[in-house]
């Protein structure tokens, strides 16, 4: 609704006056009529911060209204909205990267200010059923996990202190560094925050290779390919004879590749299959990462109730898209959103309506999968 807004046709690096008024960012009412019946209680709202930094004047205020205008129709459901402020990098500048590279730049000045400006905007809104999270996914460009942590410990204080000073009550959902995984908030001090009525995030895709099969993010650190679709959850569930073999004739039956890319494909396709099978992701191994996020919390005197699983989720497979099959997705889904619901956190699936990673049903694009649903442990 309000992420990835329109650019202008002249100047790929500016948006639209109404950078959120495109068909792709209509309010799906029966959907989210249908998502709200289901069980859920709240959604989490990604927002573009590029819009929200560089539009001013009467630009600015509209897409403000629009914002709380948007608040208004969740509300009306009976959802709470986690605010996120998620930089994407359709517009370079406004990247995390670019964000959290100087924080002594303009830019994160400007940033900053955009959280003091939301955090007084939701502060005004009365239902209490609102909360403002400061960054998704933070990452500094080219560092090291360390550096990830102390440029983001750095930076996170201060934009925390902004958003207190122009709300003292608000809820702030904050997050580790480094992408925002359960190493992330592993090493993230909590210790300044105690006091404030603040909530901690962790994102959950483990294993990659499973939760993105059928996309290829081009990144050494996120292995993932078109043509590993069929992996299993858990990793045993298939013999892996037979997962070569799919893998193989899926390469095979691309008719676009020639010899050499067709043996290339093969062997990274091979890469990450054997890099899936030693892992041996199961249940237990998401059980150790959650009671890891349990640890943490209690060693830090934090009640589990505070932390929330922002995102986590896996590929689908319909009409428009192939990813994992739906018996292991929904098994994935289920053993990843009830260990972390039985240890008191609270989650957020990603995403909800579109073809890679929706959760609404194929055949009726206004409905939630009731099997999806269940495996949730929603009440349809």
């Amino acid at each position: 609704m309000m992420n990835w807004g329109a650019l202008r046709e002249d100047d790929p690096q500016r948006y639209l006056s109404r950078p959120f008024e495109q068909p792709r960012n209509a309010f799906p009412a029966a959907l989210m009529r249908d998502f709200a019946a289901s069980g859920f209680d709240f959604v989490r709202l990604t927002l573009d911060v590029g819009p929200f930094i560089q539009l001013q004047g009467g630009d600015k205020q509209a897409l403000e209204q629009k914002l709380l205008d948007n608040i208004g129709l969740f509300h009306e459901l009976g959802l709470g909205v986690i605010v996120d402020c998620h930089p994407v990098e359709q517009v370079p500048l406004y990247s995390a990267q670019s964000i959290l590279e100087n924080l002594e730049s303009p830019l994160f000045d400007q940033y900053t200010a955009m959280i003091s400006r939301l955090a007084s905007l939701l502060a005004g809104v009365r239902s209490g059923r609102v909360a403002l999270e400061l960054m998704n996914e933070p990452v500094v460009r080219d560092a090291s996990h360390r550096t990830q942590v102390f440029v983001w410990g750095a930076a996170q204080l201060v934009l925390h202190d902004a958003a207190r000073r122009a709300a003292a009550d608000l809820p702030l959902l904050l997050t580790g560094a480094d992408y925002g995984g359960v190493s992330g908030l592993d090493d993230l001090d909590p210790s300044p925050f105690l006091d404030s009525n603040t909530l901690f995030s962790f994102h959950y895709y483990l294993p990659l290779a499973f939760t993105h099969q059928g996309l290829d993010l081009g990144m050494e650190d996120a292995p993932a390919a078109p043509y590993v679709v069929d992996l299993p959850y858990p990793y045993d569930a298939v013999p892996p004879d037979e997962l070569a073999a799919r893998i193989d004739a899926r390469i095979a039956s691309d008719t676009a590749l020639d010899a050499s890319a067709r043996a290339k494909a093969r062997a990274h396709a091979h890469r990450i299959l054997d890099g899936f099978l030693s892992d041996g992701w199961d249940r237990d191994l998401v059980q150790r990462d959650m009671d890891r996020v349990a640890g943490w919390a209690d060693s830090n005197k934090i009640d589990r109730h505070r932390i929330v699983m922002g995102e986590c989720g896996a590929t689908g497979r319909n009409a428009r898209f192939t990813g994992a099959e739906p018996v292991y997705r929904r098994r994935w889904l289920s053993d990843v959103t009830g260990l972390a619901q039985a240890r008191g956190f609270g989650w957020s699936v990603w995403e909800i309506n579109t073809p890679e990673f929706g959760i609404q049903r194929s055949d009726d694009p206004d409905r939630i999968d009731p099997e999806i649903a269940t495996a949730l442990g929603m009440s349809a």
